[in-house]
């Protein structure tokens, strides 16, 4: 049964071959079966061909490899394209989100919100009772309530649209092309999406996280009570 399917293989990869000889397009189960077999795979393909008959498929293997090559290239650059007018156009990245007090504890290129982020998760990770820092205590005072987090909201959400949008068409353009691989950019656009959808969440649970520990969202000076309980404790 195998053999018969095999013979049944070469049988169209030799006629397929002939057809582009003749100037027809190339099919794209030739195409598939000369990118992607191995070398001796295709030798076998080739065998019981006389000289001249090896050399002219020899022809169609390097016409549809230049092909796909050049097919490839034309694909990845069209992703990348896309990937970087996403990527370059965040409304994440505006500086309306910088946060003075946060942003000088990172590097200048991080995106703002990220960066705030990255705080509020080591508030809710460092929490042991009260707030480690003044820092801490500005943040909780700053985001205690989910309206604190709506022009952020609209940013990630417009952001999380055009990054999934980007992503559908850059699988229809891989899917049109037969391309592989994964770009350095279109890398990027998953792990950004997926990173965005983590702050989302954290910030959707950060008011109700605070009014869970009971922490005061304005930091109290030392009254008469506080000040018994401290000589007390």
């Amino acid at each position: 049964m195998n053999h018969h399917i095999i013979n049944l293989e070469k049988q169209r990869f030799i006629r397929d071959c002939k057809q582009v000889l003749k100037g027809e397009r190339v099919t794209d189960s030739l195409r598939r079966t000369i990118v992607h077999s191995s070398p001796g795979h295709v030798e076998y393909l080739k065998r019981d061909l006389d000289v001249t008959e090896a050399r002219l498929v020899d022809i169609v293997i390097a016409k549809v490899k230049e092909e796909s090559k050049k097919a490839l290239s034309a694909s990845s650059q069209r992703i990348n394209i896309l990937a970087i007018s996403v990527l370059e156009n965040l409304a994440t990245e505006s500086q309306d989100f910088a946060i003075e007090e946060i942003m000088k504890r990172y590097r200048e290129s991080i995106n703002p919100v990220k960066a705030l982020y990255y705080d509020l998760q080591e508030i809710m990770f460092l929490y042991d009772s009260k707030p480690k820092n003044k820092h801490h205590q500005f943040l909780i005072n700053k985001f205690n309530n989910i309206e604190s987090f709506e022009k952020i909201f609209e940013a990630i959400n417009r952001d999380i649209s055009d990054l999934n949008e980007c992503k559908q068409r850059v699988n229809k353009l891989k899917s049109e092309h037969n391309y592989p691989n994964t770009t350095e950019h279109l890398k990027r656009i998953v792990d950004l999406y997926n990173e965005m959808v983590q702050w989302k969440t954290l910030f959707e649970k950060f008011p109700e996280w605070i009014e869970e520990n009971s922490l005061p969202t304005e930091p109290k000076g030392n009254n008469f009570c506080s000040t018994i309980k401290k000589i007390f404790k």
